[in-house]
């Protein structure tokens, strides 16, 4: 019972307390490089479907034309989840090869990681998701928005 009413279920954190997304982001502007850090069921928790603490879209990544990102996916979850850069809501496949973690259909045992970069070169947005079943209709997915000049960002909309 304590357990339960120490989690949130909709963002699996503590009551009110979602972690602060821009800890997950590192930035060299002089390299136009960044890292961000993708904590699949992060904490461990009834609801694994997310990412850093947040699902359904709620964590916004905005990078600009010309950036390269390496996503570094860590799975917290008790269950398989993947990382990977999609279309949209019905995609099955990376939008490149490469703009993923290995297999993501299969995805990435519970404690193990995995890291990929894209460096996009057109405006649109995008997700990322875990391709495993399920996973994204449960929430498993940011909102990726490819955006013209300005540094990377990573915010939570509530």
């Amino acid at each position: 019972m304590l357990l339960a009413a120490a989690c949130d279920p909709v963002t699996g954190t503590g009551p009110g307390t979602p972690p602060d997304p821009r800890q997950y982001l590192k930035l060299d502007a002089a390299t136009q490089t960044a890292v961000v850090t993708l904590i699949a069921g992060y904490p461990a928790t009834d609801y694994q479907y997310n990412y850093d603490g947040y699902g359904n879209g709620t964590l916004v990544l905005k990078v600009p034309v010309g950036w390269q990102v390496t996503v570094q996916c860590a799975n917290h979850s008790t269950v398989p989840n993947s990382c990977a850069v999609v279309s949209n809501a019905s995609a099955t496949e990376p939008v490149d090869p490469g703009w993923s973690t290995p297999d993501p259909q299969r995805g990435l045992d519970p404690g193990q990681s995995s890291s990929f970069t894209f460096a996009p070169t057109m405006t649109g947005s995008y997700r990322i998701a875990s391709l495993v079943r399920g996973s994204e209709a449960s929430g498993m997915w940011l909102d990726l928005e490819v955006v013209q000049g300005g540094k990377p960002s990573l915010t939570a909309t509530q």
